[in-house]
């Protein structure tokens, strides 16, 4: 299966310097960039070849919504070292149900988000799209944001196949100053992923909750069948967790795994592999014989 990302990242490229901060707009924490690092005005859409060899990102994503559960007093620490490393997760274009929702007058968002500070069951909804624009550009004035819609509709309109428009879009708007993503969606996200692999990690008999598992949604990701396989076309960081993360669900050679002892989530190539360092194998052998002392 091979994989074409119209956004992506890999080691090579990525940021050297800490190029974000949180910072608190009209009540809502933001993560949003530092513009005095020279480094951030070069780092736009970055592309990395073999997606299937990067499990990292996911790793660490799974494992900041497991250490931001455990403390939250870290979480923006924690949360700006993955920014730091990865970028944003690309979240405007993830809530729409409508593909190019610049066009339209509305946004019609999909069932699970935390939009409106509802609960999920309650945000199935329709927002005006210069409402919806100033959730992830807060600073921008109602001009600036219509500017920024014009121009969208206008590569939008120029191209006629998706791979020549995200691109432009992308650059549009992540390399934007004023774009920024709101601290508690990015948060949610990566503890609803880590809640989801612990359902999907337990027992025979345990009772499993479906309902969260329906949470992992993702909108508009294509496939096409080629003669080497089946390409996925994938527009964001947070298209990538997904499909990542779903891959290894269903994958038969590797394993996404929560380790038995310190819980934290890691990729096996046997499924019997309960641990994912030697130390912590260790140390749960020492804590059993300790036990057994006893």
């Amino acid at each position: 299966m091979r994989f074409d990302l119209e956004y992506g990242f890999n080691n090579q490229s990525l940021p050297k310097f800490e190029e974000y901060e949180i910072k608190v707009i009209n009540n809502i924490k933001y993560v949003v960039p530092k513009f005095d690092s020279n480094s951030y005005m070069n780092y736009g859409l970055i592309s990395f070849d073999d997606y299937e060899e990067n499990d990292k990102p996911l790793i660490d994503f799974i494992n900041l919504g497991k250490l931001s559960l455990e403390n939250e007093e870290e979480t923006d620490s924690l949360l700006l070292d993955f920014v730091n490393q990865y970028g944003l997760l690309g979240l405007i274009h993830n809530l729409p149900v409508n593909r190019y929702y610049t066009l339209d007058k509305k946004v019609l968002l999909k069932e699970f988000n935390n939009v409106t500070g509802k609960a999920y069951y309650d945000c199935f909804n329709t927002m005006d799209i210069l409402d919806y624009f100033k959730i992830f550009f807060p600073t921008a004035s109602k001009d600036e944001i219509k500017e920024l819609i014009e121009k969208s509709n206008s590569f939008i309109c120029q191209h006629s196949m998706e791979k020549f428009i995200t691109p432009e879009l992308n650059e549009l708007y992540y390399k934007n100053e004023k774009y920024y993503e709101q601290v508690d969606m990015i948060v949610n996200y990566a503890q609803t992923l880590y809640n989801i692999l612990r359902e999907l990690k337990k027992e025979k008999g345990e009772n499993i909750q479906h309902s969260l598992i329906e949470k992992l949604e993702s909108n508009h990701i294509r496939t096409n069948l080629e003669y080497n396989g089946i390409t996925i076309h994938i527009r964001s960081l947070k298209e990538y967790i997904d499909e990542d993360f779903k891959l290894f669900a269903i994958e038969e050679k590797k394993y996404l795994k929560l380790c038995k002892h310190c819980g934290k989530a890691f990729t096996a190539p046997n499924p019997k592999t309960e641990y994912d360092t030697f130390s912590c194998k260790n140390q749960e052998n020492v804590y059993k014989s300790r036990a057994r002392n006893k």
